[in-house]
């Protein structure tokens, strides 16, 4: 399983997120991408003792969804973040999952606009 993480959502982002990340790639055997500004990830994954985990890699997003924005026009507008990025590389089949721990609001309106709703097949009775 490929779960895709948006590493600069929630409060101690950057560095709480890679932290978890590094313990849950030692811990269960699944990829983990971590979407979010290179730099300070990379920094979080060198404190976090996770830099040469094959399991773990990082893509790179300029911007980030603040709990400030509005939501649909952060998903918008802010096409870079790492939520839409992370969103993005999902509705594109580069992961299984999504995992935020940003704006609640910004993420299902990404989801929505983004990635879409499952379609579910009527159920009769």
């Amino acid at each position: 399983m490929k779960i895709i993480l948006d590493a600069m959502g929630g409060d101690n982002a950057p560095r709480a997120v890679v932290e978890g990340a590094v313990s849950a790639a030692r811990e269960f055997d699944a990829q983990i991408v971590l979407v979010g500004r290179e730099d300070e990830v990379n920094a979080c994954l060198a404190a976090a003792g996770g830099k040469d985990l094959p399991n773990i890699s990082i893509v790179h997003a300029s911007e980030v969804v603040t709990m400030e924005d509005d939501p649909s026009t952060a998903t918008r507008r802010k096409r870079d973040s790492s939520m839409t990025v992370a969103l993005n590389r999902l509705r594109d089949g580069e992961g299984d999952a999504v995992v935020s721990a940003g704006s609640t609001g910004a993420l299902l309106t990404g989801a929505t606009l983004i990635v879409k709703r499952i379609r579910v097949a009527p159920v009769s009775s």
